[in-house]
């Protein structure tokens, strides 16, 4: 796996269908047996950025994805994000 588009040409928007309307994300239902939640575990990387205080932000970047967006250019590349969610679960499985 190699990603290999990088910076803001590679950003395209693709619009939902004609009538698709978006809607409110509903909560998920209590988890069954008990009402104690789930113990979470932070990443090193994630526990990194805790104590560091802030995560880096790059307002640039972010005004350039929003007017992708409002311009209807902003494309998600779907392989790149396959990729990334593969290496997450690569992460996951060998701590498990």
């Amino acid at each position: 796996m190699k990603i290999t588009q990088k910076g803001p040409d590679s950003i395209k928007v693709s619009r939902p269908a004609a009538g698709t309307e978006a809607r409110p994300a509903t909560p998920a239902p209590p988890a069954a047996g008990g009402t104690e939640p789930n113990p979470v575990q932070l990443s090193p990387l994630a526990t990194s950025q805790l104590s560091a205080g802030e995560a880096p932000f790059n307002a640039e970047n972010v005004e350039r994805i929003k007017q992708a967006i409002r311009n209807g250019e902003f494309t998600v590349n779907a392989e790149v994000v396959a990729d990334r969610l593969l290496e997450i679960e690569r992460g996951l499985a060998r701590r498990a």
